[in-house]
């Protein structure tokens, strides 16, 4: 009989000792293998294109579109880059959101002030037009070479002749139809050029300037209405 309780108790003992061995062994084995499984946790912001694609359900697409929406916060900002809430539950296991790297695009934009080229339009009072000026007085030089004096030695020529073609020339050529005299800025010799209009009438519009509209004109001294009939579809004050 004692026998029997020695042999039950040594096989109680003999369980829990093993027990006791193998529960020991899978607590220490499995603290190691967390240590392991933190360290290879792969961050998101700084991670390459290969180290994203060794994560469980990650594949070239889903790995580009992980780098597309770079920085995160967390990983279940993921959704923002179009992943799905599987792919993203089987990943938080072996991944981890670090600190964003520096974006260094902004030195670049800060070159701009370099290409201002303004100083350079600057340079345009160099291409003065004074010599432009000057060389209209090299012009104005002609008078010198004139041979009309020598035209005006034909004494064939009666006086009463030749006074007449100077009139002729000097008569204002008429208007033709469609051409428009602006009173507010044309000569003397284009307003003589209106029907009805001589040189006394020419120097009283341009006396009486500026005029707002072309009925104006009826103000000036010697045109009435009959006149401004006559004149009004060659005249304009714009």
């Amino acid at each position: 009989m004692l026998n029997k309780i020695g042999a039950r108790h040594f096989r109680c003992c003999l369980l829990l000792l093993i027990a006791g061995l193998v529960g020991s062994s899978l607590v220490f084995g499995a603290i190691p293998a967390y240590a392991q499984t933190q360290k290879a946790l792969i961050d998101l912001n700084t991670a390459t294109q290969k180290e994203l694609e060794s994560v469980k359900g990650v594949g070239s697409a889903t790995a580009k579109k992980i780098i597309a929406g770079r920085p995160y916060k967390a990983v279940e900002d993921l959704k923002k880059a179009g992943i799905s809430d599987k792919t993203i539950e089987s990943m938080k296991p072996y991944v981890k959101v670090g600190a964003a790297a520096p974006l260094p695009a902004k030195p670049a934009t800060e070159t701009k002030p370099a290409v201002q080229t303004k100083p350079v339009a600057e340079t345009k009072p160099a291409v003065s037009a004074k010599p432009a000026a000057e060389s209209k007085t090299a012009v104005q030089s002609k008078p010198a070479a004139q041979t009309k004096p020598a035209v005006e030695t034909k004494p064939s020529v009666p006086a009463e002749k030749t006074k007449a073609p100077s009139k002729a020339a000097q008569a204002p050529a008429k208007l033709t139809p469609g051409q428009k005299v602006n009173l507010n800025t044309a000569t003397k010799e284009q307003l003589e050029a209106l029907p009805e209009i001589g040189p006394a009438k020419a120097q009283a519009i341009i006396d009486s300037r500026p005029y707002k509209n072309v009925e104006d004109v009826m103000k000036v001294k010697g045109i009435k209405e009959g006149t401004y009939n006559k004149i009004k579809d060659f005249i304009t004050v714009r």
